[in-house]
C-alpha cells in the first residue's frame, strides 16, 4: 500500500441493447504510486495500466465531442473511482458502448519529463477487433513550467486517434482546455487530421481551422483558431489568432490581431489580419488583407479608417483594394 496504487473499474451488462440475450464486460484497470521507471533522455514511467472489453465498441463522434468536457478523464488514469463511480461509469457507457461481435484490448501508460515533472502524457493504445478492426489512439498531455506551485505557462491537451483498417481512414482530433499562458492569457485552439488511403485517396491537416474562402473537405470539422488573450476580461480586450493548415493539394495559413476597449460612452476597436491560400497544382496563391481602426460614441461613429484588399496570381496577377476614410456621417473610399 505505501509503494503502489492500484485502481480497477468494472462494468457488466446481463441485457445486450434492446433487450436482447448476451452480455457486455469492461474491465480498466492501473497502476500509479510506484517509484518512477527510467527511460532515458529524462523521461520516467510513472503508472501502468490497460483496458479491456468483450462486446463493446467505442464511439468516434462520442470521444470527439467528450474533448470538450474532459471525457477522457473516465478513461485514462481516472482519479477517485469511488467518488467519482457515477460520472466515470456514465462517460465509459456513453464511449463504449455494447456491440456484439466487437472486443477491445489495449495498454496505457503515464510518461513523465523532468525532475519534478515539467511534461506529462497519458497515452492509450486500444484495438478493436472481431466485427471491425480499427485503432484508437487516446492521449492527455499536461505542460506545466516551471512548476505546479508556480505555473507560468499552463498547457493541456486532449486528443483522440482513430485508424480505421477496414475503411482506410484515419482520423485525429485534439483540443486545447485550461491554457494559458503567464497565468492570465487564456489559450485556446483545435486541430483536426483527416486522411483516406481507400478509393479516392485524400489529406488535410489543420492546426486552428481553414482559410475562409477554401471549401473544406466532406465531414471535416469546424475547428476554433489558435488564439491568446493578452488580457484578462472584455475591456480591454486583447486578442490575436493564428491558422495553419496542410491539404494534398493547399497550404493555407493566416492570422488576426484585435483591439477593443471602451470608457465613459466612447469605444475604440480595431483589428488587422491576412489569410494566404496557395495552391499547388497548377500553382495559384490568393492572399488577403484587411486593417481598420473605429471610433464611437455611443452606437455612433465618430472617426473610422479602414483598408482591404487581395492579391491573386501569378498569371495574370490581380490585385484589388480600398481604403475608407470616415468622419461622423462625411466618407471618402478610393
Amino acid at each position: 500500500a505505501e509503494k503502489i496504487a492500484v485502481k480497477a473499474i468494472g462494468l457488466l451488462t446481463t441485457r445486450m441493447p434492446g433487450g436482447a440475450k448476451g452480455y457486455s464486460l469492461m474491465v480498466i484497470i492501473t497502476a500509479e504510486g510506484f517509484a518512477p521507471i527510467q527511460l532515458g533522455y529524462g523521461f520516467t514511467l510513472t503508472g501502468i495500466g490497460g483496458l479491456l472489453a468483450i462486446n463493446r465498441t467505442f464511439d468516434e463522434e462520442a470521444l470527439r465531442a467528450g474533448l470538450k468536457n474532459h471525457t477522457l478523464d473516465s478513461v485514462m488514469f481516472p482519479q477517485d473511482p469511488i467518488r467519482n463511480a457515477p460520472q466515470i461509469l456514465s462517460n465509459l457507457n456513453k464511449v463504449f458502448p455494447p456491440a456484439n461481435g466487437h472486443h477491445l484490448f489495449g495498454p496505457m501508460v503515464q510518461i513523465a519529463w523532468g525532475t519534478p515533472p515539467l511534461i506529462t502524457a497519458d497515452l492509450g493504445v486500444v484495438l478493436e477487433f472481431g466485427a471491425r478492426l480499427r485503432l484508437l489512439i487516446l492521449a492527455q498531455v499536461v505542460a506545466i513550467l516551471p512548476k505546479r506551485e508556480n505555473d507560468l505557462v499552463r498547457l493541456q491537451m486532449d486528443a483522440v486517434g482513430v485508424i480505421d483498417f477496414d475503411q482506410g481512414t484515419a482520423a485525429l482530433d485534439a483540443t486545447l482546455y485550461d491554457s494559458r499562458l503567464p497565468k492570465k492569457m487564456l489559450l485556446t485552439g483545435d486541430m483536426a487530421m483527416r486522411m483516406k488511403w481507400e478509393g479516392s485517396p485524400n489529406f488535410a491537416l489543420a492546426i486552428g481551422g481553414l482559410h475562409p474562402a477554401f471549401n473544406p473537405p466532406a465531414n471535416f470539422p469546424k475547428l476554433q483558431r489558435i488564439a491568446i488573450n493578452l488580457s484578462s476580461g472584455d475591456n480591454p480586450r486583447i486578442r490575436c489568432e493564428a491558422y495553419f493548415a496542410l491539404t494534398a493539394n493547399t497550404v493555407q495559413f493566416g492570422a488576426r490581431a484585435e483591439l477593443y476597449a471602451s470608457a465613459s460612452g466612447f469605444s475604440i476597436h480595431g483589428g488587422v489580419g491576412f489569410d494566404v491560400l496557395i495552391q499547388l497544382d497548377p500553382f495559384q496563391f490568393l492572399a488577403q488583407f484587411y486593417a481598420q481602426l473605429q471610433l464611437k460614441r455611443g452606437s455612433s461613429n465618430l472617426f473610422k479608417v479602414k483598408v482591404q484588399g487581395a492579391l491573386a496570381g501569378p498569371r495574370p496577377l490581380h490585385l484589388k483594394a480600398k481604403a475608407t476614410f470616415e468622419i461622423l456621417w462625411w466618407d471618402v473610399s478610393i
